[in-house]
């Protein structure tokens, strides 16, 4: 398996996890702190944020444009699961909950070209640019 279908495979593996994760009816967590479920999406997205601009690099995309379409994806993800949600018994569309999934998920997509400048392992030898990647 190639490295690209290796983080393709993470990425919808993640993203159906999260996505079962909120389709669950009348969840309960119980008590933790305020502000912990805006963590969790922010985590969550963060993740999916991360394992997409990897993907997106591996398919030969620029740093730039790795992490651009990945913002995009957990921004159009985000907006779509929290719209889900309204039908969901015990859950709620939340405009807080969508700004922390688009807040993880960026922070993911930029912690990938930093993982990527310290670990260049992680992407094959032909994906991975120069210094200049943050400004392709």
């Amino acid at each position: 398996m190639t490295r690209r279908r290796l983080y393709l495979a993470m990425l919808v593996g993640w993203i159906a996890l999260l996505l079962t994760l909120t389709s669950i009816p009348d969840p309960d967590f119980g008590r933790g702190f305020p502000g912990m479920d805006k963590l969790a999406h922010s985590g969550f997205y963060g993740v999916a944020g991360f394992l997409c601009a990897l993907w997106r690099r591996e398919s030969g995309r620029g740093a730039k444009g790795a992490a651009v379409f990945a913002a995009v994806l957990v921004v159009l993800l985000g907006a779509a699961d929290e719209i889900h949600q309204q039908w969901i018994p015990g859950r709620s569309m939340e405009l807080l909950d969508w700004a922390a999934d688009v807040a993880g998920g960026v922070a993911g997509a930029l912690s990938s070209l930093a993982a990527v400048s310290l670990f260049p392992a992680l992407l094959t030898p032909e994906n991975q640019s120069a210094p200049r990647a943050l400004t392709d």
